[in-house]
């Protein structure tokens, strides 16, 4: 039911006194108003003059007239009960609006809300709700009311825009959090380029943890074309930490030379001793510029190369031995030479110089990469790094773990706005799991196996 109010004037102040009057309708009072553009202005019409469209509108007679009297008692003045081309019943109430959105209340608002910026759809979100009243019909509202309060309420977070709403959000995480670093630029008309930004936890985490460091910017390309780059290390547990994150407009060598050296001034100068990436050529220079060479070493991601072998050499006859032969060789080497003779056998073995095409991009070049060539076996070779301390890592594997980690909260369809809180949120989840391996750590020992003293300080 509708109402119209009316109330009484004071003679000297001219202010509205309290009501005196008021009328409710039925929902479906008066005629349906239809809303076009004409002229470039929005013109009301009586009825749609090429579609008629769905309206509840049906001049629906029923109403109830009050009013107010001298000893402030409310009469019935007029009343109609004969509801037009419609029959309402008491269980029909859940299915108008006005009464379906009474029905909830602040506690299942602030779910509603605390659900989505977990990451959860509107579906996942009703499902829940009704999964704790024992059905759908048990909630009081629908799922287009779930949808239409999470509508309103990310219009009101970007009335400023989805960038804005996005710093806006980091720099009230710097005020509460001074260790909170974030960084980002714009283009010339304004627009969000670039944006970096570290927690706390993460910056402490490097002071211990720094000493290799793996980098990823292929996860998540959003609906922006803003890929997900993160840092990524190893804590004392031989758990995934996350270092820093970034959203990067394009993946070019001036933007990751900024992205880097942010990250860096972020550090407190602190070049990691090793750090891994995938096989881009053009990153090398970036990270040299960077973090300068020798004090940080640089390895590529075995993984991304070995995947190339079967590409490019799978059409071979006799692959699966040659596989096998190469594998052999490129792990189990313990040195250079070794390796240098390990590999100058499987290609006389398996004459792969014949195979021209093959053998030219096996020792030649691919994109701009000699995988070969001797000043660039150091990059992926373990013989060549195996005096280096990596954390027990040979592939960016460290880095998809926390990408299928991030799953969870992130999405393509994720808004600019909407990363921040759910990076945050994910990183309490990371936290709380490191506190029960400290826990656990205390509680569970191992047997010592002899009397030796190095055993017994590990």
């Amino acid at each position: 039911m509708g109402g119209n109010k009316s109330g009484v004037k004071d003679s000297e102040t001219g202010k509205l006194n309290s009501l005196r009057t008021y009328v409710w309708r039925c929902e479906c009072h008066g005629r349906p108003k239809y809303r076009r553009m004409v002229n470039g202005r929005v013109v009301t019409c009586v009825e749609e003059p090429i579609l008629k469209r769905k309206t509840k509108k049906c001049s629906c007679p029923v109403m109830l007239y009050g009013a107010r009297t001298k000893e402030n008692l409310w009469v019935v003045k007029s009343v109609v009960t004969e509801h037009l081309n419609h029959i309402p019943t008491p269980t029909k109430s859940n299915h108008i609006s006005m009464f379906r959105v009474r029905k909830i209340t602040q506690t299942i608002l602030k779910q509603i809300e605390n659900d989505n910026d977990s990451g959860a759809h509107v579906a996942q979100i009703f499902n829940n709700l009704a999964g704790r009243r024992n059905g759908v019909e048990n909630i009081g509202f629908t799922k287009k009311d779930v949808h239409n309060i999470l509508n309103r309420r990310m219009r009101l977070r970007l009335r400023d825009g989805d960038a804005v709403a996005m710093i806006n959000y980091l720099d009230k995480m710097t005020k509460d959090n001074q260790k909170f670093f974030h960084l980002h630029r714009l283009d010339k008309i304004g627009k969000l380029q670039d944006v970096m930004w570290v927690d706390a936890r993460s910056r402490a985490a490097y002071e211990y943890f720094g000493d290799v460091v793996c980098f990823n910017s292929t996860y998540l390309t959003n609906k922006y074309e803003l890929p997900f780059s993160n840092f990524v290390g190893v804590n004392h547990h031989g758990q995934t930490i996350l270092l820093g994150c970034a959203l990067v407009s394009h993946e070019t060598a001036e933007r990751f030379v900024w992205l880097f050296r942010a990250w860096l001034s972020c550090m407190g100068g602190k070049a990691p001793a090793a750090i891994m990436t995938d096989q881009d050529a053009a990153m090398r220079k970036e990270i040299r510029i960077a973090m300068p060479m020798p004090k940080t070493r640089h390895r590529w991601c075995m993984w991304h190369i070995m995947q190339k072998f079967s590409r490019k050499l799978g059409s071979m006859t006799d692959f699966p031995q040659i596989k096998v032969a190469l594998q052999n060789v490129i792990y189990n080497s313990l040195t250079p030479v070794e390796f240098e003779e390990g590999w100058a056998e499987v290609v006389e073995t398996f004459k792969l110089k014949e195979a021209k095409e093959c053998y030219k991009w096996l020792v030649g070049i691919d994109h701009g990469i000699s995988y070969m060539a001797l000043s660039l076996r150091e990059m992926w070779i373990p013989a060549y790094v195996k005096h280096i301390f990596w954390a027990g890592m040979q592939t960016t594997q460290r880095v998809e773990s926390i990408n299928s980690f991030f799953d969870g909260y992130l999405k393509k369809n994720t808004r600019l706005y909407q990363f921040s809180p759910r990076y945050c949120k994910a990183m309490e989840s990371r936290a709380n799991d490191e506190k029960s391996a400290d826990v656990n750590c205390c509680r569970f020992t191992r047997s010592l196996v002899g009397e030796f003293a190095v055993e017994r300080k590990f």
